[in-house]
């Protein structure tokens, strides 16, 4: 089921990645994105002064911004933004449940902003080249960190992820969540498949 379920998310990501779609079809990732980082900076917020989870807070990270600004472009250029699909809502949802629990926010925090620091970036630059937009540049914000060079921090990243005070029943609850995170990334997508694909009758979906 789990191989399956990302088969059909992938499709949706291959098919823009590869110039098959358009902008409104981006837009579509854009407002799913705009939904989940706001829902996971308000977390970082609620956990900058924490003596654990704080550790994790970078605000050279933070993509509510460059999301906003993105939207905003494509706003100007008569791009339709859709709403937030069911399966982005049950995402911030869960995030917003994560209140209360440090490990949650560092496993979600975890999987999307290393994922951004790793194929994020190719994905953009392949964004920007497929649907005439300059990378870095306008509509495609999201995924520039100016401030952030992505092998150091990702090492500095994963020293903070061994020294997190975790008992062993502790690290299996937050590994649990990162599996978790993983399977809300591929539920959106999905979601996206099905909702943009269908007009596109010539991406095989």
């Amino acid at each position: 089921m789990r191989m399956h379920r990302d088969a059909e998310g992938s499709s949706y990501l291959a098919a823009l990645t590869k110039g098959h779609l358009d902008l409104p079809a981006y837009a579509a990732l854009v407002a799913q994105h705009a939904a989940i980082y706001w829902a996971l900076e308000e977390l970082a917020d609620q956990f900058s002064g924490h003596p654990v989870a704080g550790a994790f807070v970078f605000p050279d990270l933070h993509r509510r911004d460059a999301l906003e600004a993105d939207l905003a472009y494509l706003h100007t250029r008569g791009v339709p933004i859709p709403e937030p699909t069911v399966a982005t809502r049950l995402y911030a949802e869960r995030l917003a449940e994560l209140s209360g629990w440090p490990g949650g926010f560092i496993a979600h925090h975890y999987v999307r902003y290393l994922g951004d620091l790793s194929g994020g970036q190719a994905i953009g630059r392949l964004i920007a080249t497929e649907y005439g937009l300059v990378p870095g540049g306008d509509g495609v914000r999201f995924y520039v960190f100016d401030n952030v060079k992505p092998k150091p921090f990702k090492d500095a990243y994963r020293e903070l992820l061994d020294q997190l005070p975790l008992d062993e029943e502790e690290q299996e609850q937050v590994l649990e969540e990162v599996l978790l995170a993983y399977r809300f990334n591929v539920d959106v997508l999905k979601s996206l498949a099905d909702l943009v694909l269908p007009r596109y009758p010539q991406v095989a979906s």
